[in-house]
């Protein structure tokens, strides 16, 4: 199994990285066979596992309130809206996930209008963070390209899966 090398300061994570975790347990945990086919990454127990040692390799974990809101996105349009909060809710207790405001007028307004707020909203908390080594987590390929200042690692969630974040 994968144990990374080194301990890492502040992971910073996007909205695709929780939804599929909270998708899995509501699969697998609670029995919404009608998520099942919603899941994009995570679709046994071994992922999962990986997926938690990374997360566990970080002192902090933080996502935006922008993530919050896009998964409130996703959640409102399923038919148990509440057991799915349940297992949010959950899964930021057990990984100790902080929520961080990234105020708009903060942010770079040509950065928000290329990425949007939510994704912007996380670089924001990266570069005001630079001093606890931070990396992105995401299922995102543009904020994968966008995130290309120095001291912002950023790792998709197939290169977590693949064992292959110890850069």
């Amino acid at each position: 199994m994968f144990i990374p090398q080194r301990r890492r300061e502040l992971l910073i994570l996007d909205t695709g990285p929780i939804r599929e975790f909270v998708l899995f347990n509501a699969v697998y945990s609670d029995g919404f066979e009608s998520l099942r086919s919603e899941l994009r990454f995570f679709h046994d127990e071994a992922a999962v596992q990986k997926y938690q040692l990374f997360v566990r390799s970080f002192v902090r974990r933080v996502t935006s309130a922008s993530v919050v809101a896009e998964l409130h996105n996703w959640i409102k349009h399923k038919r148990d809206a509440k057991s799915l909060w349940k297992q949010a809710y959950e899964d930021f207790r057990e990984r100790k996930i902080a929520e961080e405001v990234a105020p708009l007028l903060t942010m770079d307004i040509d950065l928000v209008a290329s990425v949007g707020p939510v994704d912007a909203s996380l670089i924001a908390i990266a570069l005001q963070s630079q001093q606890q080594k931070p990396a992105i987590l995401t299922i995102d390929d543009e904020l994968l390209g966008r995130c290309s200042s120095p001291g912002i690692d950023v790792f998709h969630i197939w290169d977590v899966l693949a064992n292959e974040t110890d850069r």
